[in-house]
């Protein structure tokens, strides 16, 4: 299969059911496989990437759980990353899938669908672009830190307020850990689920990472890696 032009296709039929007239998909129905209340726009971006993907594949993904479709490898999807960034109108959205075979990640693609940004990764290259057009050049300092459900961690967020650590919690687990090149470091603490953190992770997999006590740390320097790791696992 041609996984980066299937991703692409099926982040472009997601875009436009986000983009169209019906409010009703964003009602609230019933509490998913991975534990959250869905939205109908959960559920029909699912059922996009199971369509799209379900030839190929197994698929374990955050709505349905495990579809065994006898294959040997298996999609780990998640359909909608940031369901209320979504349904407020913030454009920090997006969906990934990790491509598992033989107990290992080999492929992975998180799409921001409110910009249009993707990042892929295979065995060979490591893609970061846009569905809509040709990226050039993306500025960073590397300076941003992301925290990820900083809300639900407030011990966390006490011991960065006394060590003056500058933070952002934009609430998109999946497109934050693909951006951890761009960051000084991307966190997160809470239930690990591997829908959520497949696929970005395996962008990143050559950055610095630490996951212990249900906490994530992702940081490109080794200095600041070492740094944050004192402050959060002890």
């Amino acid at each position: 299969m041609k996984f980066l032009k299937t991703c692409k296709k099926t982040s472009k039929e997601i875009i436009k059911l986000i983009h169209s007239s019906n409010k009703s998909i964003f009602n609230k129905t019933e509490t998913g496989y991975g534990g959250d209340v869905s939205m109908n726009i959960d559920l029909l971006a699912e059922n996009i990437f199971i369509n799209n993907f379900s030839k190929y594949g197994n698929i374990f993904s955050e709505e349905c759980g495990f579809i065994d479709n006898k294959k040997e490898i298996t999609f780990i999807i998640d359909p909608i990353d940031g369901s209320f960034n979504i349904s407020n109108g913030f454009p920090y959205y997006g969906s990934s899938i990790a491509v598992k075979k033989n107990g290992k990640i080999i492929k992975s693609f998180i799409v921001n669908l409110a910009t249009g940004d993707y990042f892929y990764r295979n065995k060979k290259i490591k893609i970061e672009n846009n569905l809509f057009f040709n990226k050039k050049f993306t500025p960073s300092l590397n300076e941003m830190i992301l925290f990820e459900k900083a809300y639900a961690n407030i011990d966390i967020c006490e011991k960065f307020a006394k060590n003056n650590i500058k933070y952002r919690s934009p609430g998109a687990l999946a497109i934050s850990l693909a951006l951890a090149h761009r960051c000084k470091a991307v966190i997160f603490k809470g239930d690990i689920r591997d829908f959520d953190i497949a696929a970005g992770l395996h962008f990143n997999k050559n950055l610095n990472i630490e996951i212990k006590n249900n906490i994530i740390l992702v940081a490109k320097k080794r200095k600041d890696f070492e740094y944050l790791k004192k402050i959060l696992f002890v």
